[in-house]
């Protein structure tokens, strides 16, 4: 069976379900948003390199490398997610007697936040050139564009909730306003730009 790489390691895909279906809290919804990226990428690579198979375009060229370079980057998104979690279970995990902790659990929360915020704004981008793809790829291949679609809007939105989520516990309010001001940003962009996309999906089925 095809493997999972992440940069930590490649795994099964039967693997990492079974670490995703595990009592485990990671892998969980952030490395599934972030990976799910990863997956509506290589969508948008396939669509090029079937395309550019009959038609050579230098726009389909630099939309593939550029899908490519998405597809590491969310993977890299993936494993900061784990990571950012470890950082705010070991700071809950600190005597509460301990000083820093108060300073420490913030700060991971800050952290934990970061993460889904990048992969939100790393699911606009993929958006924005899956919107481009649309009219340059083949008729034939022009559902998968749709189904990246979908699957990069799922990125964006599921981010958005795992930053909420962690909104909820931090305190310093006027940081929780500016994440807040920036996530309500990124999903009226999603709407749009899915919205775009779609049409230009469904246009060019029904022709």
């Amino acid at each position: 069976m095809t493997g999972v790489q992440t940069c930590a390691l490649p795994i099964s895909i039967e693997g990492f379900l079974g670490e995703l279906a595990s009592a485990s809290a990671t892998p969980g919804g952030g490395s599934v948003a972030a990976l799910t990226g990863a997956i509506a990428s290589d969508l948008g690579c396939m669509v090029c390199r079937l395309t550019l198979k009959k038609t050579p375009r230098d726009e389909l060229e630099q939309l593939l490398v550029h899908f490519s370079s998405l597809e590491g980057a969310f993977l890299e998104l993936a494993d900061a997610d784990e990571a950012a979690f470890s950082e705010v279970m070991n700071a809950y995990r600190l005597d509460r007697n301990d000083g820093r902790r108060p300073a420490m659990i913030a700060s991971a929360f800050l952290g934990a936040t970061a993460v889904p915020q990048r992969v939100a704004e790393k699911g606009i981008d993929l958006l924005e050139h899956l919107c481009a793809l649309t009219p340059l790829g083949s008729k034939q291949s022009v559902s998968d564009v749709g189904v990246a679609v979908h699957l990069a809007q799922a990125t964006v939105r599921s981010a958005l909730l795992n930053i909420r989520i962690n909104l909820a516990y931090m305190r310093d309010e006027a940081e929780i306003e500016r994440i807040n001001m920036i996530a309500e940003a990124l999903d009226k962009k999603c709407s749009a730009l899915s919205e775009q996309a779609i049409s230009s999906v469904t246009g060019r089925i029904s022709r």
